[in-house]
């Protein structure tokens, strides 16, 4: 599986970067730069930031691309946008949950800041099926997972969701305040520019946490598994909520019309909302919002995907590994059902908490000193 992982990050270049480049948003952004404005907007385009020239340039690039997501102006980049912020949330919060497991330390999987940091730079989809499909080859716990070895510190479960609010979603809000209305054209440039870096925030933070507040979580078997169900749910809740918000909104668009705009209805419909147009159908892109939303469509597509199957290669491993059978019939249902409800990643996040409260229950120690008993009489 972790050979399909790779060719999904592979695939990045041709379906994302490579049709960027044929349907006319790269000359479009690059348009935008050159012109000194913001795209779509009569507003100029901060070109300064941190005063270092490489860093800024990187950063007028992404205000340019990630602006038309962020002005309400394309409603179904928009509604879409709202869906992604979800699915990428709840993903990076199983990537840095796997990064504190036992089992994990010293390994590649360890280190989901320089995996965050290059899906900012490289997208979502690059960067994560990369890491997942680097952890099934490196990690004990993708292979022989028990009680031990996917344990995470009690405090790193008890600060997660907290950290994820003041470090992902936070700066998430503060980007989308609407310009001019509540912020300026200029600070609303500036906010998107301080939340590109928010997989190292939620990092630091997480690592701050675990080296301070450490004593004040002593090992405590049922209060960690309190802490990995609220750090579950806070993911579960967070894929599926935004979800079903962009699902909900776009289908009330067909079902009750009357509720909206007349002007806004064909842009959130659902043909338009969550269409995948095909990098080799030769379509063209005539605004910056439009070549963006194609982008990240193909950008969610690729990496929830990515993010489901190392779930479901997981689960699959822990049920082979304890109870020698996985009903495959009933568990791909489970899985259809629970991404039309809840998203590719609320399924993935699903699966990763049946996982864990299964390989818990059957080789943590009060089970395995029950065996141990049982086979001494």
């Amino acid at each position: 599986m972790r050979y399909v992982l790779f060719s999904l990050s592979a695939f990045v270049l041709y379906a994302i970067f490579y049709f960027s480049y044929i349907n006319g948003l790269d000359e479009l952004g690059r348009n935008a730069v050159e012109s000194g404005k913001l795209p779509g907007v009569d507003a100029l385009l901060r070109s300064v930031y941190t005063g270092v020239e490489p860093v800024d340039r990187i950063l007028t690039l992404l205000t340019t691309f990630f602006y038309p997501s962020l002005d309400g102006q394309s409603p179904s980049l928009l509604l879409h946008s709202i869906g992604f912020s979800g699915t990428f949330g709840a993903a990076w919060t199983l990537v840095v949950l796997e990064s504190w497991r036992k089992g994990n330390a010293g390994t590649i999987a360890a280190y989901p800041a320089i995996f965050g940091l290059t899906a900012q730079l490289m997208t979502f989809a690059f960067a994560t099926p990369l890491i997942c499909g680097l952890q099934l080859g490196c990690s004990v716990t993708a292979r022989r997972p028990n009680a031990d070895n996917i344990r995470v510190p009690r405090v790193v479960l008890a600060v997660l969701p907290l950290v994820f609010i003041i470090g992902y979603m936070v700066p998430t809000q503060a980007m989308v305040l609407p310009a001019p209305s509540l912020i300026s054209f200029d600070m609303k440039q500036i906010a998107i520019a301080i939340w590109q870096p928010w997989p190292a925030y939620v990092s630091i933070l997480t690592t701050v946490a675990y080296y301070v507040l450490s004593p004040l979580f002593p090992n405590n078997h049922r209060a960690s598994m309190s802490g990995l169900r609220w750090v579950y749910a806070s993911a579960f809740a967070n894929a599926t909520l935004t979800h079903l918000v962009s699902w909900i909104v776009s289908l009330a668009s067909v079902a009750v019309p009357s509720l909206f705009n007349e002007r806004y209805l064909s842009d959130l419909h659902p043909s338009k909302v969550f269409s995948i147009p095909l990098p080799w159908s030769g379509v063209k892109v005539e605004t910056v919002a439009e070549g963006v939303h194609y982008f990240l469509r193909w950008d969610y597509l690729i990496g929830s995907a990515g993010v489901l199957l190392w779930a479901l290669t997981l689960y699959s491993v822990a049920h082979k590994q304890i109870l020698s059978t996985v009903s495959w019939p009933g568990l791909l249902v489970k899985v259809g059902l629970l991404t039309v409800l809840t998203g590719p990643t609320g399924a993935a996040v699903e699966l990763m908490w049946e996982r864990d409260e299964l390989v818990f229950k059957e080789t943590g120690g009060a089970r395995q000193k029950a065996i141990k008993d049982k086979k001494s009489l």
